[in-house]
């Protein structure tokens, strides 16, 4: 009779241990997880031919994408809605960024070269954060990037002085080789109607994609 409950209880034990790692597991699985606004590439694609111009006039190639976690963003500094609310949000969660790697660094392209001066582009982007780097280029160096980068653009009634261009509210990560490795893809904030990628998402997927991160 004692041999038998002795068994019960080691029994029991080892159920206990089996769930509790069980337990851990699923959570430590869940807590690594990828949210659904991001899709990370199977095989990041280099980025090849970049030749933008920064806001201080320097040259902008896919070298200035080695070594850095870059999350580039394109609009235009005339953007009733979707580029100041990014900005806004890439601003409060920068710091956040730079805990998870001091190499991160934000890029503004802007799709609109008629308007988007470099003396507009660097205070523009200088309102947001100073440390946002913002680059534009003419439409034949500018759009093979963009579609690179997995992004559009497409501007309408340019003739007129206050038209609008339409482009991707999606956040492109390169990483530091220079590689298309993800996009943070948007919502629809109902609040302010327009289509946005929620910055905490990202933060908290960039934390997961830089711990399976191989190079």
């Amino acid at each position: 009779m004692a041999n038998t409950s002795k068994l019960i209880w080691v029994f029991a034990l080892t159920l206990l241990v089996a769930g509790t790692l069980s337990g851990v597991a699923w959570y430590n699985n869940r807590a690594n997880t990828l949210t659904e606004s991001v899709v990370v590439y199977p095989e990041p694609r280099p980025l090849k031919g970049v030749s933008l111009t920064n806001a201080d006039g320097q040259s902008f190639t896919e070298q200035d994408f080695q070594g850095r976690w870059s999350l580039v963003f394109v609009g235009y500094t005339f953007c009733p809605d979707i580029c100041p609310t990014t900005l806004a949000d890439l601003a409060r969660i920068h710091p956040r960024l730079l805990e998870l790697s001091d190499k991160a660094q934000v890029v503004f392209i802007s799709v609109d070269p008629q308007r988007d001066t470099p003396e507009r582009l660097k205070a523009y982007t200088a309102y947001f954060n100073p440390d946002f780097v913002a680059v534009t280029a003419a439409h034949e160096r500018l759009m093979p990037v963009v579609q690179q980068l997995g992004l559009i653009y497409g501007i309408h009634e340019r003739e007129q002085s206050d038209y609008l261009v339409d482009h991707s509210a999606s956040i492109a990560l390169v990483d530091p080789q220079g590689r298309l490795y993800a996009s943070f893809r948007p919502g629809f904030d109902e609040q302010s109607q327009v289509p946005l990628v929620d910055g905490d998402e990202l933060v908290a997927d960039f934390a997961r994609i830089l711990k399976r991160y191989r190079g």
